[in-house]
């Protein structure tokens, strides 16, 4: 991203580079960019680190 955005990590395995993640823990789904929903897998840790 060139002005910066988030890194997304699942269990410290590296799944997105985004502008805008949402999670949904009624439905375990994640959305990446306000268009790409998938399910979530079964992690423990999800960490959301700021790129600038």
């Amino acid at each position: 991203m060139d002005d910066g955005g988030f890194l997304v990590k699942f269990d410290g395995k590296e799944i997105a580079r985004c502008y805008a993640v949402a999670f949904d823990y009624d439905e375990w789904k994640y959305t990446v960019n306000e268009k790409d929903t998938k399910d979530l897998p079964g992690v423990k840790r999800i960490t959301i680190d700021v790129e600038e």
